[in-house]
This record gives C-alpha cells, structure tokens and sequence, in this order.
C-alpha cells in the first residue's frame, strides 16, 4: 500500500545552509511545506515558491505549536495521509522517507482506524549518542537499553520529540491540533500525552536514526564532574518551567511518569546558577515558570505577563 505524505519544515531565520537544505529535501519529498517563524517575511520566500516549495509566513503566531497547524492544514488540504515534521535543520539518512512510510504501513495494519505517531531513533549531535527513549507498558514507563539491539520493527513508545516523527491523517483528526497554549516546549510532550489518552499508538522506528542538535550544549566541569550547560534564553526558561509542570499537573493521574519531566527543569539550576549569563533573569524566569505552572496561566510570555515577557525577552548585554 502506497501512502501520500507532505513535510512541515519549520524556519526561524534560515541560514544560506538550511535554505539549500529545503531544495534537496524536494527531491524526496514533493509535497514540501516551509511554515516561516521569523517575524518578517523574508525575500528568499519567492525563490523556494518559485522551486515548487508551499511557503505560509506565520510569524512565530501560536510557536512552533502554530507553525506544526498551519503547516499540518496545508499538507492535509494537498491530500497528504502522513504528516511529516522536520527543523530546519534536519538532515535525513538516506532512505528516511521510504523506511519510515514502510513502518507506517505497518502501523496502519496493527492501529484501528490507522491512527498513529510513528518517530526515529534520535542522535544527538551535541552528545554524539542516541537520546534516551522509553518504553509503555499500561502505565508503566521504562528505559530502553539502547545498547542492545531492538527486536521488533516497530516498539510501542511513550514519548518522541517532533522532528523527524510523522503523524498519520486518522490520528491528526482523533487527537486533533497542537496546544499553542504552550508556544515552544514540551508542545511534543503534551501531543504524546494527548495521543496516549486518545488511545493512539506510538511507536519507535529503530531501522532509522535521524541526527539532530538538541539545544547548544557546552560540557563543563564542576569539581571533577563533567556537566552540560545548554544557556537557554530567560524567556525559554519560563517556558520550559511552565509547560512541564502544567503538563504534569494534567497528565498525572492517568500517567504518573509524567513528573519525571521536571527532572530536567531542576537539573539544569545549579548549572545555570554556576555557568551561564544573565542568570537574575534567568531565576526569574524560573520562579515565574513554576508560579504560572501552578496556576494554568498558559499562552506567550508576553500576552501571560505583558511587562515580565518584555523583560525576559530583552536581549541581554
């Protein structure tokens, strides 16, 4: 069985690189969708229109959340039946999309309805090593041992990052779209949540691995120890901050592993504190992050909190 598919590639100011990127994945891809970020619509938009390449400037509205939709509706209304989602700066293994519409079809045979998310093996280029991935069993969530070859063509998961994952139709319409609520992170996260509560599957496709840059990653060394200090922007840290707790607020009962995202918020404070710049606002951010958390105040910094965003969000320096 032969599935269409489409790719969402989000940009935020595209290098001269990631422009080039977006031609070559036309060749594997026909129905290519960039859903611009970047607040001003810029002149190489013709020159990728001109390509055969759909352009939507959407302006950063509603985040990488908003971009996901748009780019989603558009590649839907083309008659697509698998959504892919990419970065800008995702370079494929050769064969990916081939490998991963082989996987879907063989999802779609497992998954009622053929609803589905279906997401890679990811390696960080920062770490040169295969991010964790876990595993669901009922509501359990283990660790897989990536050391250890996979088994099975296809494992059940219970979390993937957006980029390189697809999404098919039927599980677009059951699970419906992304929480612009959230704006950047953990906007995956709660579509996986959502997905599992929907009763839609999620696997791993471990035939393919997709390199990826999580963050801007610098090892440190702090009394023998060696860490990693990413120097996310203050408003970034809010975000993260706020989303991950909201989202264990909401997802708690059903799935109680859901706490160990804030793992990730209080390992990165002593780093932050020792290593990195514009730590005052930084601690803001964080304090702000874990209040609005609390309170479900969800939406962008600067609608949430008008004069805190317009502090947060000043460029530093």
């Amino acid at each position: 069985m032969s599935l269409s598919f489409g790719a969402v590639v989000v940009t935020y100011f595209p290098t001269d690189g990631q422009l080039a990127n977006l031609h070559t994945l036309l060749r594997s891809c026909p129905r290519l969708c960039v859903v611009d970020n970047t607040p001003e619509a810029g002149d190489w938009h013709g020159d990728l229109v001109e390509a055969g390449i759909a352009v939507l400037h959407n302006g950063n509205r509603g985040g990488i959340a908003g971009a996901f939709n748009r780019g989603i509706a558009e590649l839907e209304a083309r008659g697509a039946e698998l959504f892919f989602l990419l970065d800008q700066d995702s370079v494929l293994p050769p064969g990916y999309f081939d490998d991963m519409c082989k996987a879907a079809t063989s999802a779609g045979e497992r998954a009622e309805g053929a609803a589905f998310l279906i997401g890679p093996l990811v390696h960080d280029t920062n770490l040169d090593a295969l991010i964790p991935q876990f595993g669901l069993e009922g509501k359990r969530v283990y660790q897989f041992d990536l050391r250890k070859p996979f088994i099975e063509p296809l494992v059940r998961c219970a979390f993937m990052i957006s980029s390189g994952s697809l999404i098919s139709r039927a599980a677009w319409t059951k699970i419906g779209r992304f929480d612009e609520r959230y704006v950047i992170d953990h906007v995956d996260t709660d579509y996986c949540m959502r997905a599992l509560r929907s009763e839609v599957p999620l696997y791993l496709n471990p035939a393919v691995v997709l390199r990826h840059q999580i963050g801007d990653l610098q090892a440190r060394s702090l009394f023998g120890w060696k860490i990693h200090v990413i120097n996310y922007p203050a408003a970034r840290r809010y975000y993260i901050t706020r989303n991950a707790l909201d989202l264990s607020l909401a997802h708690v009962r059903a799935f109680p592993a859901i706490l160990f995202i804030n793992v990730y918020t209080l390992k990165q404070i002593l780093p932050m504190l020792i290593f990195e710049r514009d730590r005052l606002r930084k601690s803001l951010a964080l304090m702000f992050g874990v209040l609005d958390g609390l309170l479900g105040r969800l939406g962008g910094i600067r609608e949430a909190r008008p004069r805190v965003g317009e502090y947060l969000s000043r460029k530093s320096g």
